[in-house]
């Protein structure tokens, strides 16, 4: 989350910074380039966080379909008549960053309810785990041993 954070900031630094300032708006372009870390990230909890095999890969195909959507949208935001600055793209870039700090902080925070769930689920008294549970191809919802990683 703080890459993204980082590229909002460098944003910020191109969208409020005037053209004459070309140095402080090379330095935040510089910033923008962490903003990959969320793509990466939510990379990371798909493969982590999602079990079973057709489950996980479709999720993962959601996210690249989302991901590609959004790149080919986006340059429709540059358009010739906002240009030397481009005031109305940048915001719209601003907006998506901290969507994906919105998006990844309601990730978080599902996690370490289903967390605490499943750890409540473990810990009444009648529990009994299955065994193989591992084997029978649960997914992560169904899983009472299943522990997201944050």
């Amino acid at each position: 989350m703080s890459g993204m954070v980082t590229a909002i900031i460098g944003m910020l630094l191109i969208v409020c910074l005037p053209l004459s300032n070309s140095s402080g708006r090379l330095a935040g372009y510089y910033l923008t380039q962490a903003s990959p870390t969320g793509f990466v990230a939510l990379l990371s909890l798909i493969s982590s966080n999602v079990a079973k095999y057709t489950k996980k890969t479709t999720v993962g195909a959601l996210h690249l379909i989302a991901y590609c959507t959004g790149n080919i949208i986006g340059p429709q935001t540059f358009r010739p008549e906002d240009k030397p600055r481009y005031v109305p793209a940048e915001i719209t870039i601003i907006a998506c960053f901290t969507v994906c700090i919105v998006d990844m902080a309601f990730i978080h925070w599902c996690y370490v309810r289903r967390n605490k769930r499943n750890a409540d689920v473990r810990a009444k008294p009648g529990y009994k785990k299955l065994d193989r549970q591992e084997f029978l191809d649960l997914t992560d919802r169904e899983n009472p041993e299943f522990i997201y990683t944050l």
